[in-house]
């Protein structure tokens, strides 16, 4: 069965990046596969802390329904401050909590956030 994939621009960037020739020896599918074997592999070894059920529920209002860009990844601890759930000392105490997160962590807690 074929699949197909939707090439967005970071795919038509990944495809840009291959050099012309390569695309018989699976250089496209096979560099995206690699791509995605090492994303695993970062998720795998990146522990998170863990979070109480009120952190919880505010990560969640912060994270579902946004768009994940780099801004949204390097300013999640800003962002629950505005947070309408949990007291302000539960918000505040959450972010002091994911300030000190790393990118590769905080791309994490959003995965997590998404299943």
């Amino acid at each position: 069965m074929k699949k197909t994939i939707y090439m967005n621009e970071p795919l038509e960037q990944l495809s840009e990046s291959i050099p012309a020739g390569t695309g018989r020896n699976g250089g496209f599918s096979r560099r995206l596969g690699e791509v995605v074997d090492r994303y695993a592999i970062i998720m795998s070894m990146t522990k998170l802390p863990t979070f109480t059920d009120a952190e919880t529920e505010i990560l969640s209002e912060v994270i579902c329904g946004s768009v994940i860009d780099a801004r949204k990844i390097r300013g999640l601890h800003l962002d629950i401050m505005d947070a309408e759930t949990g007291t302000k000392e539960q918000r505040a105490k959450l972010l002091r909590k994911v300030e000190i997160l790393t990118a590769a962590q905080r791309i994490k807690l959003i995965e997590n956030m998404g299943q």
